[in-house]
């Protein structure tokens, strides 16, 4: 199959960017990968797994025809920009990036017009509350939803489709404000809200938390075990939208608790089935 790029470069290769490199290398294409870590010993075991072609975490030159995917927390996007900065010398270069926010991303861009061009933003909708290269997975990405923003209307932004329906994701394209504003309500405020429970719950009951559950408090709060340094990023990177998130919930949670502390129960009973009903249909939808 002809591959959408000659060579793939991806920057970070934890959960996301390891499944990425695993899920190239079982294309039947002719597609180089590379990859760098800020961690030596990572890339050095990418590499002796035969999912690398470098072994040490420096390129000298890479390709033409080469997609580099920033695959690293979201405040971070100039340091890993850096690492990669000085391989490449050809102008064929097209950068995305795996970041579940853009507002530090759209800045950084802003101060670098000659990138920005090249730059097609990147959010694949997939994960685990597992991390790093040893969890990465090369389905993890199969019949996943993939969201693409771009600062401009760049034809560059087709390719970048290609690469990630290669990996079996679904694409769709979104403006970048909107992508932060959606994706904090749907995303960005479940975690919040999973790591402020167990907060919660850990000083109420210490260590017995999970010893008072049938089990669906392990797979609601499965969450919050989430890599704290990416989440840390994510809700400083998009800040703004979150805390209007949390505000909006904070409006749900007073309709439910003025409905316990009258004890209403019609009224209760109704709220309580009409988001069931909801659910049910939204789900139903979904499949």
């Amino acid at each position: 199959m002809k591959a959408a790029f000659k060579n793939i470069c991806v920057v970070g290769l934890g959960l996301i960017g390891g499944s990425i490199i695993k899920k190239i290398n079982l294309l039947d294409s002719a597609t180089q990968v590379y990859g760098l870590d800020i961690n030596d010993k990572v890339t050095k075991e990418a590499h002796a797994q035969g999912l690398i072609k470098n072994s040490e975490n420096n390129l000298k030159t890479l390709p033409d025809n080469s997609l580099v995917v920033l695959s690293v927390p979201s405040l971070s996007p100039e340091s890993a920009f850096e690492i990669v900065k000085g391989s490449i010398q050809d102008k064929d270069v097209i950068f995305t990036d795996t970041f579940s926010s853009k507002s530090q991303l759209i800045n950084f861009l802003e101060k670098n017009e000659g990138l920005k061009k090249d730059f097609i933003m990147s959010h694949p909708i997939a994960g685990s509350e597992k991390s790093g290269l040893s969890n990465s997975i090369s389905s993890l990405f199969e019949n996943k939803l993939v969201v693409l923003s771009s600062m401009d209307a760049s034809p560059k932004i087709n390719r970048v489709k290609v690469f990630w329906e290669e990996l079996g994701s679904r694409v769709i394209v979104m403006d970048p404000l909107e992508h932060d504003e959606i994706f904090s309500k749907t995303s960005h405020l479940p975690h919040v809200i999973a790591f402020a429970l167990m907060s919660y719950l850990k000083k109420e009951f210490g260590e017995n938390v999970f010893n008072y559950s049938g089990g669906s408090l392990e797979g609601y709060t499965r969450i919050a075990s989430s890599d704290p340094t990416m989440w840390k990023d994510i809700v400083i990177s998009n800040k703004k939208e979150i805390l209007l998130s949390l505000k909006g919930f904070k409006s749900s949670l007073r309709e439910i608790t003025d409905l316990i502390e009258v004890s209403d129960e019609d009224s209760l009973l109704d709220f309580l089935m009409r988001i069931k009903d909801s659910r049910d249909d939204l789900v139903e939808e979904d499949k």
